[in-house]
């Protein structure tokens, strides 16, 4: 089991857990709410993430929605999982 962050978290980086870096994308992350403001992964947003770390290796995304393909998310080591908004509690 994981220990909480104790860190503020102001940053879509979470943390780099065995080689890997996960972030979360949200709506007013990185300032405001258009979609290179945070929730959707877009080439902007992606050129942010990249000044946070430079991480070379592989990428968990989590986020609304990606505007990159398929081949440019491979050439970039990025997983994306998209947020699951539905959430039900048993």
């Amino acid at each position: 089991m994981g220990e909480p962050g104790a860190q503020p978290f102001d940053s879509p980086l979470l943390g780099i857990h065995n080689g890997t870096a996960y972030y979360l994308l949200y709506n007013g992350i990185l300032g405001d709410r258009r979609p290179d403001g945070g929730n959707m992964l877009t080439q902007p947003v992606l050129q942010h993430l990249q000044t946070l770390v430079a991480h070379p290796g592989p990428k968990v995304i989590y986020g609304e929605s990606s505007r990159l393909g398929p081949a440019r998310l491979a050439a970039e080591r990025i997983t994306f999982k998209q947020i699951p908004y539905d959430i039900k509690m048993r």
